[in-house]
């Protein structure tokens, strides 16, 4: 099976448990989905979205309550 069916297939499931209302398998679902989704990205891509979000991170944390 391929990264697009894989990536179909993880759709499918989570959109079937949304549907009969189990919040938790549809959750770990789309967590499935989206790391197949992002193993196929740019690793570049996916580095600086991470030091993108470390940095907004600190940001929010720096700020006073």
């Amino acid at each position: 099976m391929d990264a697009q069916q894989r990536l179909r297939v993880a759709g499918d499931n989570a959109k079937r448990a949304e549907d009969q209302g189990d919040d938790r398998l549809a959750a770990a679902e789309w967590r499935r989905y989206r790391l197949i989704k992002d193993a196929a990205r740019d690793p570049e891509e996916l580095l600086n979205e991470g030091v993108a979000l470390s940095e907004t991170a600190i940001q929010l944390a720096s700020q006073p309550k």
